[in-house]
């Protein structure tokens, strides 16, 4: 009987260390994020489409300490810092938002996130940059820089200790894709260079610039072509989704290899996200739903459909003649104010911030709206979403403004599914939505939305 009992003994602990072993423990600081609650989002396929992740709160010393459960190993963005951590991983870290490069890890796991720390951006072309071309090489030579940067990378990959057989796939194909990246926006760099020495005014700059970048992508396309389908040449893998700069060219790979050539999921994931980038913009406008009806015809894999359901039954609440949800801000004094104080009129909410070039253009629109009804009941309130209120208040004192202005986390509009900026919504008297995907100022439909509606 006692042999028993012991051997239930140790499968019970077995068990509970199986449990453990699935936490993730994450503490440390960071430095220059600005706010006090931020959120730490998932990199996997489903994590980015149904824009998963962690909460992180700092306490008055910017520090934090957060658990919990993973299932996988999985990529997660923390400001600029991109992290990879495996189930039972205990990290101590240190994050700098305007530095990944000085970013410090310790502990179990560290060492895939101390490697990440100097992986390339691929929405500025990857390896490619200025300081690569500033000596106007030839095409042999542009090749030339990549192909070494490629190794140096790979053996940089090679050396680096204690890294999964799983990690050091994906961050091989991230090398090679990101060589993909830095090839396909080459003649963006070029262009541009070309063309900013010549214009004289914006419309001629837009029209020579696509001029130029048409010519360029079809000289420079036969060259670098051979070279772009070596990098990409794995680029049918549904694992390498795991990666940014492969889904930002994900649609390239499928072009160049062909569809057969592509697992379904690349495919599927491809549709789901235009699908679900269209209601990110335009809100569940019947555009969109006729879309989405169409899309379900097309995806081949249930997992997709799935998340394309979840989604669109999230923007329900966000439907015209829903309660508005409640939103908390501060003025400059810093008294908080909520949305729901201004009931009792109609309420117009430019959502912005002082780096946001479409948003600084379309404020005069807005002011100009605020002008034209400031003896109807309707308030316009601006509400920033910079992390740095000084940097507002800057702003504010340079260009001022008749509009009531206010700022607020950007987690404070999770409920309205922000997106992007800049953003526009209306609400009616009674606090209810009136559109919260609203069109621009500088678009005639929105002081025709508000007439109706006042």
């Amino acid at each position: 009987m006692y042999k028993y009992i012991v051997v239930v003994c140790v499968f019970l602990s077995m068990l509970s260390c199986k449990k453990e072993d699935k936490t993730v423990r994450l503490k440390g600081e960071l430095k220059n994020f600005g706010i006090k609650e931020y959120f730490m989002s998932k990199g996997s396929p489903r994590g980015i489409l149904l824009k998963e992740g962690i909460a992180i709160r700092l306490d008055e010393k910017n520090r934090f300490e957060v658990s919990f459960e993973l299932e996988e190993p999985t990529y997660y963005r923390l400001g600029r810092n991109t992290l990879y951590l495996s189930p039972g991983d205990d990290i101590q870290l240190f994050c700098d938002f305007k530095n990944p490069k000085a970013g410090k890890f310790t502990g179990k796991g560290a060492e895939a996130c101390l490697y990440l720390r100097t992986k390339p951006f691929p929405k500025g072309g990857s390896f490619m940059n200025s300081a690569m071309l500033k000596d106007k090489p030839s095409y042999e030579e542009v090749l030339k820089r990549i192909n070494n940067e490629v190794k140096e990378r790979l053996v940089i990959l090679k050396e680096t200790p204690n890294l999964s057989d799983l990690f050091r796939k994906l961050e091989r194909g991230r090398v090679m894709f990101s060589a993909a990246n830095s090839l396909l926006s080459y003649p963006s760099y070029d262009c541009l260079d070309f063309v900013v020495k010549e214009i004289t005014s914006e419309e001629e700059l837009e029209n020579k610039l696509k001029y130029e970048l048409e010519k360029l992508k079809k000289e420079v396309g036969d060259y670098f072509d051979k070279s772009i389908k070596a990098y990409i040449s794995e680029g049918g893998d549904a694992d390498f989704l795991q990666i940014e700069v492969y889904r930002y060219i994900c649609k390239s790979c499928v072009e160049l290899l062909g569809e057969e050539n592509v697992d379904n999921e690349v495919l599927d994931f491809i549709k789901t996200r235009e699908l679900l980038d269209k209601l990110s913009r335009n809100g569940p406008v019947l555009e969109v739903l006729e879309k989405k009806q169409k899309m379900n015809n097309l995806l081949k894999g249930n997992q997709y459909k799935k998340i394309v359901e979840k989604v669109f039954k999230e923007y329900d609440a966000l439907l015209p003649g829903k309660p508005a949800p409640e939103l908390l801000l501060s003025n400059r004094e810093g008294e908080e104010v909520k949305l729901s104080d201004f009931k009792g009129k109609m309420v117009v909410v430019d959502v912005w911030a002082t780096w946001c070039g479409p948003c600084l253009g379309e404020s005069p629109y807005f002011e100009k709206l605020a002008e034209k009804f400031k003896n109807k009941n309707v308030t316009f309130i601006a509400v920033s979403i910079d992390r740095n209120k000084k940097t507002w208040e800057r702003f504010l004192n340079k260009h001022p403004k008749i509009t009531q202005q206010f700022i607020t986390n950007r987690m404070a509009f999770a409920s309205y599914k922000l997106d992007g900026i800049p953003r526009f919504l209306v609400f009616d008297h009674n606090g209810l939505i009136v559109d919260v995907f609203a069109a621009r100022p500088s678009d005639p439909k929105l002081e025709e939305l508000i007439r109706s509606n006042i």
